[in-house]
């Protein structure tokens, strides 16, 4: 959804709450041992329910967020914002040769160079996530 998130499996939780609350973020966690064990997170939001769609609902509902305007605008892997590809040409020996022959778009992470496009991927996810307004949002 575009939004700047932070996580580091090989991190202990006690180490990701003080980098939460160091950077201003909000703590999303299931654990509810929290206040037995660690340092309360300043800002918090303790999830419920198991199901990665209502989790990301509550979220949305909780924060207020707006669901569409950054969809699919940052990279997955690195969280940084993806930049159009201006001549497609550049990723062709990127891409499988069928993706390439049917995208229009592409983009690519400044970071990790992956290159990325609206496949179907993309409207299955939206579906999913009944955002199925995101799949015709203009690109990043």
């Amino acid at each position: 959804m575009g939004y700047d998130a932070a996580w580091d499996r090989q991190v202990r939780t006690q180490e990701l709450i003080a980098r939460a609350n160091a950077e201003g973020r909000v703590f999303l966690t299931r654990n509810t041992q929290l206040t037995n064990r660690y340092l309360w997170p300043r800002r918090v939001i303790l999830l419920k329910d198991t199901d990665p769609v209502k989790q990301l609902s509550a979220v949305v509902t909780e924060l207020k967020l707006d669901t569409l305007s950054g969809l699919f605008s940052k990279c997955i892997r690195c969280n940084v914002r993806l930049e159009a590809v201006s001549d497609k040409t550049m990723i062709r020996s990127r891409v499988h040769p069928n993706v390439w022959a049917r995208q229009l778009e592409f983009f690519t992470c400044p970071k990790c160079h992956t290159v990325f496009w609206k496949g179907s991927h993309v409207r299955n996810t939206c579906r999913k996530l009944g955002l199925i307004s995101g799949v015709d949002r203009p690109s990043p």
